[in-house]
């Protein structure tokens, strides 16, 4: 709305509405926070199914009800259990790999990660 003419022909409550809008509008713009919402937003990327980090390994797989850890990730990795590749020392995935993978880990079809008998780790220390 540019002068007070525009808002005699509307009714109380859009004039109302206008106000608060540019209110708001006007108050984000000085505290810096609307810059701040569009840097985030232009910072958003989407990954590549074909060339995922660890990082973005885990959230794909704990995202499709493959939960998993950090340190689970890696130890499957070093006993080359689960699909990856190395470049320049980082560990890369795919994500078809990945999810094949996690469906192949599943048992009877029904429980999420479940570990089979093989691959849950030796106790250790001596029993009484």
């Amino acid at each position: 709305m540019q002068t007070i003419t525009d808002y005699l022909n509307l009714p109380f409550i859009e004039v109302l509405k206008h106000l608060m809008k540019d209110a708001v509008k006007d108050c984000l713009a000085e505290s810096g926070v609307l810059a701040n919402l569009v840097n985030a937003s232009a910072k958003t990327k989407k990954r590549d199914p074909e060339g995922l980090t660890a990082k973005e390994a885990l959230e794909f797989l704990n995202e499709n009800g493959y939960p998993m850890k950090k340190g689970q990730l890696y130890k499957e990795t070093s006993k080359n259990t689960i699909p990856h590749w190395k470049f320049n020392n980082k560990l890369h995935f795919k994500e078809d790999e990945l999810l094949s993978w996690a469906e192949g880990r599943l048992v009877s079809g029904k429980a999420v990660g479940v570990l089979k008998k093989e691959d849950r780790p030796k106790k250790k220390g001596g029993g009484r």
